[in-house]
């Protein structure tokens, strides 16, 4: 065993790290350690009694929900994604013609995001594998490179109506006297043909986002991880200017003529929708209220398609979409095909705290829509006659499934099962969540929840506090020093569903991603008697050595807090799952599933957790770690995702069982 203890202190807080080596990735002995867990894990999982029945599951259902996207309408040409490719085409669906390949990077790289010019003559790909994420400037009619964008996390594009050149976020650092890095957010400017510029608008936080306006007379600098807030303001050739300074409420928007629009929770943590006028933004008299504030509306996203409006809210957990005259009258309700999330790709709620959800085209939209019995498709929806047109059907309807929504002392959750599947005890039940980053935690198409009731188990999609799926309040409750009260949102679903018999310990298990993994890790860690097994995907787990990665940092310090702060270190460290583990506990199975080239939550969160509670536990349960090679922060390939899928559930099946067997 490759363990390294030591002794240290954060924030004020002391503690034993008796596996700090296992940080180390340049260390050969860790290595080879990691190979020979993850060789273990990975021959064990392949012989697994269940398998088989999990691969047949699994090739009726699969969708790869991360690489769908609809496709982007600009004047005549609509740009799509196709595998590793991005093409160009005079419609939706016709046959169309291979601007970028990014195969070319790796085998295993796929397009994280792309956003051409207004007239559609370039584009900007970013695209990669693990941590080998690149920003690059093509042709769209050749298809030839013209330059690499320079930057960490270059991101967040906005180009200007005259194709000259755009603004880019990337990730920069501010250095303190006794040299830590602080991770901020930079905007630069890039024009077609030349150097990159940094721009004047220093915010302290790590993410920012550009826009302009349509004739580029304006641009806005906002900022924030969970909440859009606007910093800067510039006018034509003028410098930028401190803009809404003092606002801490949510401000996202675009501009329409020489107003922004926004979405707001300045008066209502459930937000409303206003025109603020930039050249009187300091009056708030000359403010226009768009839409009122509604309780149990969560206003979303407001985007400016023609002579209408496209209003995505947020009711009982799932997208609604509304259309609006410019005045802010309602024209009606656009009828989604299927009622779970809405958003630019498969994935578009989880960017929807900084994405416009839907794509402007004509007096219309265009969106992918899934839930959780219905796969990703792509529509367009015309907000003049509220029609709905399927440009590309969803792969897989699922039939013989029930949705219901329930709620548990206030904490709302979705029972999703086949029907005649019993809920009497007898049958496994996985519960996920996610609860962070105000991202609204929609209940879409996951292909794991489908097969998983394919094989005759329970899925439970619970909504819990640091979530968007409510009001501003239902976030912060959640966040920061709110964030046991998620844990315990989760907790209590769980309690009832062992209390009416619809659930047993034995055969409960827990499932969650990123965020969500630190969720089920610290559940596991908090009150492990209530789970048969646990899969915690590409999680983050020591909460206190963060500052070792940048990426890592950054994202903690926008929902979760600072280690080196005497105030939220010993929060930190109270539900941190690796300081947790303690010795002579009966844990339930864990699988600790990571991916090599995460830079965002790397791998050795799960090599020391996986060590220590391997070592910990007295159930004699398995503790498995899977590290995949070629992959990043769910960012792989179709094949990888459905080895993945494969994997933790035959995990999963093992540990709870099936009824299927």
């Amino acid at each position: 065993m490759v363990s390294g203890a030591t002794t240290d202190s954060i924030g004020g807080v002391t503690f034993e790290d008796p596996f700090r080596r296992l940080e180390d990735d340049g260390d050969e002995a860790v290595q080879s350690w990691q190979r020979e867990r993850d060789e273990s894990a990975r021959l064990e999982l392949a012989r697994s009694p269940h398998r088989s029945a999990v691969v047949a599951a699994a090739a009726m259902t699969f969708a790869d929900v991360f690489g769908y996207s609809a496709p982007v309408p600009v004047g005549r040409r609509w740009f799509r994604v196709s595998g590793s490719r991005l093409e160009v085409a005079d419609s939706p669906l016709g046959s169309g013609r291979v601007v970028a390949d990014v195969s070319d990077i790796s085998a295993e790289a796929t397009i994280i995001r792309f956003v051409p010019s207004p007239d559609g003559s370039l584009v900007v790909v970013v695209a990669g594998g693990g941590q080998d994420i690149r920003s690059l400037l093509y042709d769209a009619d050749t298809g030839k490179v013209i330059r690499s964008i320079p930057g960490i996390a270059a991101y967040c594009y906005a180009w200007l109506p005259d194709n000259s050149g755009f603004y880019y976020q990337c990730l920069g650092f501010e250095i303190s006297e006794d040299g830590a890095a602080t991770p901020e957010a930079q905007v630069h400017w890039q024009p077609v043909d030349g150097d990159p510029v940094q721009q004047a608008t220093p915010v302290a936080e790590p993410f920012s986002v550009p826009i302009v306006s349509a004739d580029g007379r304006w641009a806005i600098v906002s900022a924030g991880i969970t909440s859009l807030c606007p910093r800067w303001l510039r006018h034509l050739d003028g410098r930028w200017v401190p803009f809404l300074p003092h606002a801490t409420a949510t401000y996202k928007g675009s501009i329409v003529g020489d107003e922004f629009w926004a979405v707001t929770d300045d008066t209502s943590g459930w937000g409303r929708l206003v025109a603020i006028p930039l050249r009187t933004w300091e009056d708030e008299e000359t403010w226009r209220e768009l839409v009122q504030p509604t309780e149990g509306v969560r206003v979303s996203s407001a985007t400016r398609c023609g002579a209408r409006v496209a209003l995505t809210v947020i009711v009982d957990g799932v997208h609604r979409l509304l259309s609006l005259h410019l005045d802010g009258t309602i024209v009606g309700e656009v009828p989604l095909p299927s009622y779970g999330a809405i958003g630019r790709s498969g994935t578009g709620h989880i960017q929807s705290t900084v994405d416009d959800v839907v794509i402007a085209h004509g007096d219309g939209c265009v969106f992918v829509s899934s839930s959780l019995d219905r796969s990703p498709g792509v529509y367009r929806a015309d907000l003049v006659t509220l029609e709905v047109e399927e440009l590309v059907a969803p792969a897989h309807v699922l039939p013989n499934r029930t949705v219901s929504l329930r709620s548990a002392d206030q904490v709302a959750y979705r029972v999703f099962r086949k029907a005649g599947t019993p809920l009497d005890g007898t049958a496994p039940v996985i519960v996920t969540g996610y609860g962070g980053y105000n991202i609204p935690w929609l209940p879409v198409y996951s292909a794991m929840a489908a097969t998983w009731t394919e094989l005759g188990g329970i899925w439970v999609h619970t909504h819990l506090r640091g979530g968007g799926e409510r009001d501003r309040e239902f976030y912060q409750a959640g966040s920061f020093h709110g964030k046991q009260n998620g844990l315990d949102d989760l907790f209590t679903v769980v309690d009832a569903l062992h209390a009416a018999g619809e659930a047993v310990p034995a055969l409960t298990g827990l499932w969650g991603s990123s965020g969500g993994g630190l969720l089920v890790a610290a559940a596991a860690t908090q009150r492990p008697e209530l789970f048969g097994a646990v899969v915690a995907q590409v999680p983050m787990l020591d909460l206190l050595r963060l500052r070792k990665d940048a990426a890592s940092l950054a994202v903690a310090l926008g929902d979760w807090g600072n280690p080196d702060d005497p105030v939220d270190a010993p929060m930190l460290h109270a539900y941190s799952p690796y300081h947790q583990v303690r010795s002579g506990t009966r844990y339930p199975a864990m699988l600790f599933d990571a991916s090599e080239s995460d830079a965002t939550c790397p791998p050795w969160h799960s090599r020391k957790t996986a060590a220590r509670m391997s070592e910990a536990t007295d159930s004699h349960r398995r503790v498995l770690l899977r590290v995949r090679r070629r992959t990043g922060h769910n960012q792989m390939t179709a094949e990888q995702w459905i080895e993945r899928d494969v994997d933790e559930l035959a995990f999963l099946a093992d540990e709870l069982g099936i009824p299927t067997a």
